[in-house]
């Protein structure tokens, strides 16, 4: 029975953070994920067998933590504090992994099995992503007309790019390269809400924290584009 929950779980992960590119990378991560959950459900193992697998992971799940933080530090520090989190929703992943992994090896050290922390973990993550890429693409906190309405993305640097899709919408895949003060460079907005109206411009920019969008002054912003393209 727990073989069907923690597949469930791995995929909705999974879908929250695979790259519309198919990278390889994601393809070697998928797979040897997959791989180490297949053979930890398949192992008939007691779980007093399973000491050694299990502190294994417990010491590669604190060095992962402690590794992540740095690394989560060292990205925020030199690119944006959307780049540190982003990387931090990576490493609690795969934390998150690890655990739910030891959890199934050595039931019996969490009080609801494989429901552990590793589980919770997983979900909440892939959630995030998920709650995120719902509300950029009903647009929410923008005007009620939102058929004519775009959300536009810098790549590289112009905002040129339309995301249509949610797939697209992923809280992973809306980030920017390009750091500056903010207000100053225009690619400081991860992304943009163009809401054509007959009145003023309507210019909005997607806030991931609040997972909305925000009222820009596009006085202030005049180098952001006011047409969909």
């Amino acid at each position: 029975m727990k073989a069907v929950p923690s597949f469930l779980v791995l995929i909705y992960w999974i879908s929250s953070w695979f790259p519309t590119s198919a990278d390889r990378w994601a393809f070697i991560a998928v797979t040897a994920c997959s791989l180490g959950l297949l053979l930890a459900l398949l192992s008939h193992k007691p779980p007093k067998e399973h000491g050694w697998p299990a502190k294994a992971l417990s010491v590669l799940a604190i060095l992962l933590l402690i590794g992540g933080a740095f690394l989560t530090f060292l990205t925020s520090a030199v690119g944006t504090t959307v780049d540190g989190a982003i990387t931090l929703f990576f490493v609690l992943g795969f934390l998150g992994y690890l655990l739910m992994i030891r959890s199934i090896l050595t039931p019996t050290l969490s009080p609801r099995g494989y429901l552990g922390a590793g589980f919770v973990l997983l979900f909440l993550l892939a959630t995030w992503s998920w709650a995120s890429a719902l509300g950029m693409y009903f647009h929410r906190g923008a005007i009620d007309d939102t058929t004519a309405a775009c959300i536009l993305v810098s790549k590289p640097i112009r905002y040129e790019t339309e995301l249509n899709s949610i797939w697209e919408m992923r809280l992973p895949e809306v980030s920017t390269n390009g750091t500056g003060p903010r207000g100053t460079y225009i690619w400081d907005y991860h992304a943009i809400l163009v809401a054509p109206s007959s009145g003023p411009i309507e210019l909005y920019n997607w806030s991931k924290r609040r997972m909305r969008f925000e009222s820009l002054d596009a006085e202030r912003n005049p180098y952001l584009p006011i047409e969909c393209p």
